[in-house]
């Protein structure tokens, strides 16, 4: 009797099995939380050894931190595309992406700002680049629209970013508005921030704060 072939075992990359277990990684986290993601859950995700997360990531926290940094990577390349809609426009489109961005991962963002890598210094690097990209597009549109650059300028952008986070987290954690509402609400607080906030962005914001929600 002939013996049946083995069947050759596939072989992966390690790039390539890196990747497949950071997925695993980044759905568990998604699906269960930031905070009680492990090597074992998310080998369990990956039909994979828990070994092997270690071998790629190393620890909990590492994995926890390299899953957050992916949520923060997706959020940047999402603010900072190329944006050809009207200026007046930018500000509004701007906070719809944010909030997009952050509620498509929330349950790694609330992980991010309020849970176990909260005050993280990789992650918190990370999110200094965003939020100072942010700023600096924030003063050059407004350069462009006719508010003249300044110290001033610089100082309300950056608290106005600040203020975003710190509203979106609290409202991650069981805030009742709607994303909608949400996204009025933090618009109309860059016209109170920035009352000399010049036209046509203004009007602009405004139409959107005094939209009916639908």
């Amino acid at each position: 009797m002939t013996s049946a072939t083995p069947r050759p075992r596939t072989r992966h990359e390690p790039s390539n099995r890196r990747r497949q277990l950071l997925a695993a990684a980044v759905a568990e986290a998604e699906a269960a939380g930031l905070d009680v993601l492990t090597p074992a859950t998310a080998a369990a995700r990956a039909g994979a050894s828990k070994a092997l997360v270690f071998h790629y990531f190393g620890s909990t926290t590492a994995l926890r931190r390299t899953v957050a940094l992916e949520a923060v990577s997706d959020l940047e390349q999402t603010l900072l595309a190329p944006d050809d809609r009207p200026l007046a426009d930018r500000p509004a489109h701007a906070m719809t992406l944010f909030l997009g961005s952050v509620t498509a991962h929330r349950r790694v963002w609330e992980g991010i700002w309020r849970g176990a890598l909260a005050g993280d210094d990789a992650t918190e690097d990370a999110l200094q680049r965003v939020r100072t990209a942010l700023v600096a597009r924030m003063t050059t549109t407004a350069g462009v629209i006719g508010f003249t650059p300044s110290d001033r300028l610089q100082l309300l952008a950056r608290g106005w970013v600040a203020l975003v986070e710190n509203v979106t987290a609290a409202w991650l954690g069981g805030g009742d508005l709607t994303q909608e509402e949400l996204e009025g609400l933090l618009l109309g607080s860059l016209v109170v921030l920035v009352p000399e906030l010049p036209e046509p962005a203004r009007s602009a914001v405004l139409a959107l704060v005094r939209r009916p929600v639908r």
